[in-house]
């Protein structure tokens, strides 16, 4: 009975030395996914706050856009109100910029005509000082003209 004993007793520490080694590999195993877990709910709780920060931001950014859009809003009636008062006031009025512009075209034609004709008469002192006032004044009346079409 004792030589039976002896193989099965080799065995059984065989199996055991086994066990041994695969618990310790599956401890192992344990160990690095254990870390791994707490890595990814570290990570899944990082992600949560910055979703967090997110909402909050983008709130804070509807707010801002909101209000931005409603002092555009308030601004735009301010400069409608601000024209309607030019234009009943007579300043910067469209009537007004129209007959600068119709006397700046009138005085911009006159000039075309004249140019040949002081060629043409180029000893005439008189006609040419004329003309030449009438393009000085021509041009600073361009540049209110200017001006006014901006605003």
């Amino acid at each position: 009975m004792m030589l039976i004993e002896k193989p099965q007793q080799k065995l059984m520490k065989l199996k055991i030395k086994e066990k041994i080694i695969l618990d310790k590999e599956q401890q192992k195993i344990i160990t690095e996914l254990d870390k791994t877990i707490d890595r990814l709910e570290k990570d899944n709780k990082e992600m949560a706050n910055i979703e967090k920060q997110h909402k909050y931001m983008n709130g804070e950014l509807h707010k801002e856009v909101s209000k931005l859009k409603k002092e555009n809003e308030y601004l735009k009636k301010e400069n409608q109100i601000i024209r309607e008062g030019n234009d009943y006031l007579g300043i910067y009025s469209q009537d007004l910029i129209n007959e600068v512009k119709k006397l700046n075209d009138d005085m911009t034609e006159t000039i075309k005509v004249a140019e040949p004709l002081v060629k043409k008469n180029n000893r005439n002192i008189m006609f040419m000082t004329s003309i030449q006032g009438l393009i000085r004044y021509n041009t600073r009346l361009n540049a209110i003209f200017t001006k006014l079409k901006k605003n």
